[in-house]
């Protein structure tokens, strides 16, 4: 589920079913793969390493469960011909859903598809909800992080500046890009982290629409789901590189 710019999308409920029967099915088929491994590992340690490594990918780069709203999917193709706040809200989102992490993404050269692979299983799956809707995460060469939109006709560049890790302190990861033929020097702000850190930074005003989504998080809470708050932010280019070259001097000057 998922709250944008006060409005909830709760999944289709025929498609939440579908996901249930599947992975009911899927499970079964994972724990007789487990058996049988298990029974060949007791004649070999070495064996044993290797099933807990196959077992580790399938977590990360199989089947997971996928997120299908139709009135999402609606909202987003009208926010491709919009100028609106709610579809530019919106595409932050999905934007920050798709580059803010450090997941690493690859071709199979059997499907052809590209698959997610990320230390934490969850980073994978919110980039695999994104992508699910149509922003897809193209992958990362050198700095620059390939993005594909819905309303975009060839891949979006952004150049990776910095990573903001996610700490117990922080509580939130960050990272801050700029757009590859911008035609600005604007930088690009992306965040995420537990609600409350996220919630006391964003601008005065609101309240309105910072209740509509308190009150979805807490619904969303009270059905079972772990909870994550996203937020972004343009960064005028001569505020930025002002301050840089400020600093700079100062530590020129020392």
């Amino acid at each position: 589920m998922c709250s944008i710019g006060g409005k909830a999308y709760r999944g289709d409920r025929d498609a939440l079913e579908d996901e249930k029967r599947y992975k009911k099915s899927s499970s079964i088929q994972v724990d007789d793969i487990e058996v049988e491994t298990n029974s060949r590992a007791r004649s070999s340690s070495s064996r044993t390493q290797v099933d807990a490594q196959t077992r580790r990918k399938m977590s990360l780069g199989g089947e997971s469960e996928h997120f299908k709203d139709s009135r999402l999917i609606s909202d987003i193709e009208d926010a491709s011909n919009s100028q609106s706040e709610h579809a530019t809200t919106m595409n932050g989102f999905f934007t920050v859903l798709s580059l803010c992490h450090t997941v690493l993404a690859a071709t199979n050269n059997e499907t052809g598809n590209i698959e997610y692979k990320a230390q934490s299983p969850d980073e994978a799956a919110l980039v695999q909800a994104a992508a699910d809707v149509g922003y897809v995460f193209l992958g990362k060469d050198k700095e620059i992080l390939s993005l594909s939109t819905p309303h975009s006709t060839s891949a979006e560049k952004y150049e990776l500046l910095d990573i903001l890790e996610f700490t117990s302190a922080r509580k939130r990861m960050s990272v801050v890009l700029r757009k590859v033929d911008a035609g600005n020097d604007d930088l690009l702000m992306l965040t995420k982290g537990a609600d409350n850190v996220i919630f006391e930074r964003l601008r005065s005003g609101e309240e309105d629409l910072k209740a509509d989504t308190e009150s979805h998080l807490s619904e969303f809470a009270n059905s079972g789901l772990r909870t994550l708050t996203l937020a972004f932010r343009t960064i005028p280019g001569e505020f930025f590189w002002g301050v840089l070259s400020y600093l700079n001097s100062l530590i020129i000057s020392s």
